[in-house]
């Protein structure tokens, strides 16, 4: 771990700047790697399907899909009111929503890190106390007060990213 000397907050090795101020973390004295270019024209030539968005614009009414940031297949849950996101552990129950496929563990994700609740017609998350905090749109969340959510949003919950649409 590293500690930002601006704010003392701890991030991963390799990590550039702080997530919490913003702070440079690496000495000046250190070589970094070389800005990668490539051609942008070609981003022109993805075919339309390519969005991510595009595979889950027909939700039902009731399914939630959440989109973990670089996996093409969304998750789609439905049928219940409560959902806990957070990684498996050797000895215990899995969370609803099990995040250890996708680097949960070294992504900072905790046990039981997260939850989303369907009250009515609204999603909501709440942090439960992670130790890597949670995020909607870059923003962090206070543990245990629930935030509504927009279909579309982004929650981060340590260093995993995950976009949440809904039809509710």
């Amino acid at each position: 771990m590293i500690t930002c000397p601006a704010c003392r907050h701890q991030e991963y090795e390799g990590e550039l700047f702080c997530s919490e101020c913003g702070a440079r973390l690496w000495d000046s004295g250190i070589e970094l790697p070389p800005t990668v270019t490539f051609n942008s024209r070609q981003l022109t030539d993805l075919p339309k399907t390519a969005n991510p968005a595009a595979a889950i614009t027909n939700l039902n009414t009731g399914q939630i899909a959440l989109m973990v940031v670089g996996v093409p297949q969304p998750m789609v849950l439905e049928g219940r009111v409560e959902y806990y996101l957070g990684r498996e552990v050797e000895a215990g129950q899995p969370p609803d929503v099990n995040l250890t496929p996708y680097g949960a563990r070294e992504k900072g994700v905790s046990r039981r890190h997260a939850s989303l609740r369907v009250d009515r017609r609204q999603l909501l998350l709440m942090d439960l106390g992670s130790s890597n905090g949670t995020q909607l749109n870059g923003s962090p969340l206070v543990a245990n007060e629930p935030v509504r959510l927009e279909s579309g949003d982004e929650i981060r919950l340590g260093k995993l990213s995950i976009r949440v649409y809904f039809n509710l």
